[in-house]
């Protein structure tokens, strides 16, 4: 029993089911992605805050050692003009705050004392304090004028980015100085890389375009990219493509979540950013947050997978049969497709029978494909399958109208084959022509001539059509002698010595292209070099010896061949049909 092709393609409407389940579920989905989403405020408002208290535990030490030193000197228990005394208390304060790269300390007269970690991580002092930078010695400068804390825009040092907190000194009320300490950007990455857990990412930024902290920045891959003029990395530089697009992911609004910023991004990442801005360090507020996945946001994720679940278990289920049936009706029409590039390529002996199928039209189909296979292996016995596949290759016009072209013609026909076959029965002969011809086309073949017909014994074969082949007669030369190199080769057979060859190549214009009529079609060539060509192969009987191939080619032949071979001249010979004699010349073999 067969079906109609029809019938399976009404049952497959039944998918409509699984579209609608589809529907459903990403309508379920997305609203419990929402609630989640609402579930999770009262974490993310933890989340941040105690990253924003992390973040300020960090600087405090920076913030303690400048009111420290600023208290005394300003009671007069430190004295601003003791260097030794200030070497001291400044590097007993460094010690044991590594976030701190150095101290610096400026008297009015213009004097000072610089405390700093140098490469190896050891403290040095230097009691001539000099400012490398123009905006850092500015902002010394504009300490004197300033009431309380300032926080200066971070820069770039000795391949390393501080941010610098300052206050000016004074004593009884009168300004004696300034100090400045610089909070390393490294150290505070190594620090908010371990606030957050191993599903979420803690960030600091300087603006909303510029990163202070991320623990990206410990890998030493962006060390290059920062300078005097770029003491910051921007969001697209640090390597994580979560906060690269913070600036156009989606801001998710909802009630109660106060000052947090959140944010989700599209496509497969699915994080969320959950971050706010403090305006406790300088002018440029800071914003510090944190990005996770949504599914680790919260447990409530999870159990959204276990809801949507069966969902998903009724929408496989309804395109299950669906399946099975494109599947069942694509394998066929698979079949026909590989059977068909096959066809393309000629393979026609490589083509499996395609098999019958319950379909009624797929069964139809197959049988009438297999028919045509059988025709068509019949159809390339009698047509050269070699030149038929590379016209199916070639493009870009008509190649094969007939048109004028130079080219060299060969003609290669048995010595003696007439009295040998006399002497032998018809199958041996043919049996004999066979592997004869089979030999001679292989050689052809390898270099790209055209076999274009058998005539009796003979062969003739050209170059430089279909495809234009500029080394043409070269190629005849070379097709030639490996003739003779394969019928030198060849062992003799019931008792009978191996078969000698004439060869003769000549080139020439000619017509090239499909000549026939409606029903009977020939892609060959025409016109007097075929003639001389033919002439030439008739004189070699005359220049016949020991040798088991004799190939003679044509004056033109040598020209266009180049001086790769060895020819052996034989003069000018008359030639019927010709006024004048044709240049022969024997080929002995390549250079």
């Amino acid at each position: 029993m067969r079906f109609r092709i029809t019938i399976i393609l009404m049952l497959a409407l039944g998918g409509l089911t699984a579209i609608a389940t589809g529907t459903i579920l990403v309508v379920s989905a997305s609203a419990n992605i929402k609630n989640t989403l609402e579930l999770t405020r009262q974490r993310a408002d933890l989340t941040i805050s105690l990253v924003e208290r992390s973040v300020a535990d960090h600087l405090l030490p920076g913030r303690n050692l400048i009111a420290g030193i600023s208290k005394g000197i300003a009671d007069g228990s430190l004295d601003i003009s003791n260097s030794r005394r200030l070497e001291d208390v400044l590097t007993g304060s460094l010690a044991p705050a590594p976030q701190l790269g150095g101290i610096v300390l400026w008297r009015t007269n213009q004097t000072g004392l610089a405390v700093y970690r140098n490469e190896d991580g050891d403290i040095a002092v230097s009691e001539e304090p000099q400012a490398e930078l123009p905006q850092f010695g500015s902002f010394m400068s504009g300490l004197a004028a300033s009431q309380d804390l300032v926080w200066a825009a971070p820069y770039h040092l000795d391949n390393e980015t501080f941010i610098t907190i300052g206050s000016r000194l004074t004593q009884g009320g009168e300004a004696v100085g300034s100090i400045a300490t610089g909070i390393s950007l490294a150290a505070l990455s190594r620090f908010v890389g371990g606030l957050a857990d191993r599903d979420g990412t803690v960030f600091v930024l300087y603006g909303d375009d510029r990163v202070l902290a991320h623990p990206a920045m410990l890998d030493g891959t962006h060390e290059e990219l920062l300078s005097t003029d770029k003491p910051m990395l921007s969001v697209g530089e640090v390597g994580d493509p979560v906060l690269a697009g913070f600036a156009n992911a989606d801001v998710i609004r909802l009630n109660g979540w106060n000052d947090i910023d959140v944010r989700e991004t599209g496509g497969k990442a699915g994080d969320l950013i959950l971050s706010r801005t403090t305006n406790a360090y300088g002018d440029v507020p800071w914003r510090i947050g944190v990005h996770v996945p949504v599914e680790a946001v919260s447990e409530q994720i999870r159990r959204l997978i276990g809801s949507i679940a069966i969902g998903i278990g009724m929408l496989v289920i309804s395109l299950a049969a669906a399946l099975l049936l494109a599947r069942r009706i694509a394998r066929p029409m698979r079949a026909v497709s590989a059977a068909a590039g096959k066809i393309e390529r000629l393979e026609l002996n490589s083509i499996e029978p395609l098999k019958g199928s319950r379909i009624r039209e797929i069964d139809e189909q197959a049988r009438s494909f297999n028919q045509m296979i059988e025709g068509l292996r019949w159809f390339q016995a009698y047509v050269p399958h070699q030149l038929v596949r590379r016209l199916i290759g070639m493009t870009g016009g008509p190649m094969t109208d007939a048109r004028e072209a130079e080219l060299t013609v060969m003609f290669a026909d048995i010595v003696g084959f007439t009295p040998l076959s006399e002497s032998m029965p018809p199958s041996l002969v043919a049996t004999l022509l066979n592997d004869h011809f089979e030999m001679l086309n292989s050689c052809i073949e390898a270099e790209d001539g055209t076999l274009d017909k058998y005539i009796g014994d003979a062969v003739m074969a050209f170059w430089g059509a279909p495809e234009p082949i500029t080394d043409h007669a070269a190629r005849a030369c070379r097709t030639a002698l490996a003739m003779a190199r394969a019928l030198e080769n060849k062992p003799a057979v019931d008792g009978r010595p191996p078969l000698r060859l004439k060869i003769a190549l000549h080139t020439g214009p000619l017509i090239v292209g499909n000549i026939g009529g409606r029903t009977r079609m020939n892609y060959t060539v025409i016109g007097d070099t075929v003639n001389v060509c033919a002439r030439i192969e008739a004189l070699a009987s005359d220049y016949v010896d020991d040798r088991r191939v004799t190939i003679l080619v044509s004056g033109e032949v040598v020209e266009a061949a180049g001086d790769g071979f060895r020819f052996e001249s034989l003069g000018n010979v008359a030639v019927k049909g010709r006024a004048k004699g044709v240049a022969i010349c024997r080929l002995v073999g390549e250079k």
